[in-house]
């Protein structure tokens, strides 16, 4: 599990750090405060440990437009460091990005132990076009990242399997498709519909039909008045959720980062969609990271998930208002429970 972060000179933020992550980690603050920027530096960092890393693939998710690489540094200074440290159980790992003098970028990572004492540092490898390339194998793992032998945590599976959501989610219908066939073929289609049916009254019936117009190709049908609708023909809300459920069920051991869990989301589905998403979340040991503009989601952690089991909010929830500094690019985090505090920011 993901202990803390921090970020220096990374997009619009030049300094800010994260402390005492736990498993529910909710981020709250104002347009332009940070939260988006630092799910986006630490999911990079973490997909970097163990694959080749498109940096290019961050420029781009917020925008469809030209993007130069030095948009990702802040305040443009490619004479500047980019840092990334993420401390886990037994070890520090710090991301470095620098700009080369070829307009390539340095992209390496540096290990070190709990008392700071630098026990292995991997060479610098080259991003060409963004892409790190390790010598002449693009698929090579960087890192074998230790595993801490107390609680078994795999520090490497955590990086490879973390999971990056968005509301852009409900339109990758094959992605969506995909994680629910994994479901039914571990026999897990009627836990998943029963779930479905509890937040939005319908899903208990779901099955993969050949499409009329296609019948080469098996679609994802949920039967509703006796009849099947294709998924696609849904409303954004049930496609999004069903989105983020399948991915929550089809993953262990590692992080999940979801922007905006609200969208499209009715206030009463939101609150049993977060409900199931903290039990799936115990169940197969995941770390949830979740930025949010709403209210609602806060309160159906604080005051619904927790309001029912108040012995576990202290030990695994988190909510952090972050207040960006526009003129020095620091971004403060703080930990907090003050509704009034959570209130103004969410206003």
């Amino acid at each position: 599990m993901l202990l803390k972060a921090s970020i220096q000179n990374f997009k619009g933020i030049k300094n800010c750090t994260i402390e005492d992550l736990s498993r529910i980690n909710l981020f709250v603050g104002k347009n332009d405060s940070g939260k988006s920027t630092i799910i986006e530096a630490i999911y990079l960092s973490l997909k970097g440990l163990v694959v080749p890393t498109n940096l290019g693939q961050s420029l781009s998710r917020r925008s469809d437009g030209f993007s130069s690489g030095r948009e990702l540094w802040y305040q443009y200074n490619l004479n500047s460091e980019i840092l990334i440290s993420m401390s886990f159980p037994k070890v520090e790992v710090r991301h470095r990005i620098q700009s080369a003098e070829n307009g390539n970028t340095n992209s390496f990572f540096e290990f070190y132990n709990n008392t700071n004492k630098r026990y292995e540092v991997l060479n610098s490898f080259q991003c060409s076009s963004f892409i790190i390339i390790i010598g002449q194998h693009s698929h090579m793992t960087i890192a074998m990242l230790p595993i801490d032998e107390p609680s078994k945590f795999n520090t490497r599976n955590y990086a490879l399997n973390a999971t990056l959501i968005d509301c852009t989610l409900k339109h990758e219908t094959s992605l969506i498709e995909n994680s629910l066939a994994k479901l039914k073929m571990r026999g897990q289609d009627r836990e998943f519909g029963a779930v479905l049916n509890d937040i939005y009254g319908k899903g208990n019936e779901w099955e993969f039909v050949p499409h009329a117009d296609n019948p080469a190709q098996s679609r994802l049908a949920i039967r509703e008045n006796g009849k099947l609708t294709y998924f696609g023909n849904f409303g954004d809300g049930l496609r999004f959720c069903v989105g983020i459920l399948g991915n929550l069920m089809n993953l262990r051991d590692t992080a999940v980062f979801i922007e905006e869990i609200e969208s499209h989301q009715h206030s009463g589905s939101l609150k049993l969609l977060i409900k199931f998403m903290v039990k799936i979340a115990r169940e197969n040991n995941l770390q949830i990271f979740l930025s949010t503009h709403s209210k609602d989601v806060w309160e159906s952690l604080s005051r619904g998930v927790y309001a029912e089991e108040p012995e576990k909010e202290k030990e695994e929830f988190r909510c952090y208002l972050l207040e960006r500094n526009v003129e020095t690019g620091k971004v403060n985090v703080t930990k907090t429970d003050d509704l009034q505090k959570i209130t103004r920011a969410l206003e």
